[in-house]
């Protein structure tokens, strides 16, 4: 059985479109980093479809979920999906990017020398 992380991980490596549950909701998503919020393991999404408790914007919406509150992931052959301003959703959603975008310029490699 393949863990939610394992799916997030390869989709956000690979650019691909995921469909997973996630409070409650089916949504699709396009994951576009994995990091940590605090002491959270959270990822970054770009929702384009599917359920959500507040409301999807037409056209999508950035969401940011604990990784802990996703049932289940499933990637597919969906076209890859984003929306505005990335860098600065990734900037907001993380203290450290373990994958994605930004992962390279936010290690803090350079702190630990």
């Amino acid at each position: 059985m393949t863990l939610v992380y394992d799916v997030l991980k390869e989709a956000v490596e690979k650019h691909r479109c995921v469909v997973m549950a996630a409070e409650g909701q089916r949504r699709e998503v396009a994951p576009l980093a994995i990091g940590f919020k605090d002491a959270r393991q959270m990822v970054l999404t770009f929702q384009y479809k599917g359920g959500s408790n507040s409301g999807l914007a037409e056209g999508g919406a950035w969401r940011c979920f604990p990784i802990d509150h996703i049932d289940w992931a499933k990637i597919t052959d969906d076209p890859w999906q984003h929306g505005n301003y990335p860098i600065a959703k990734v900037e907001a959603s993380f203290d450290n990017i373990l994958y994605g975008m930004g992962a390279q310029m936010r290690t803090y490699q350079h702190k630990r020398r």
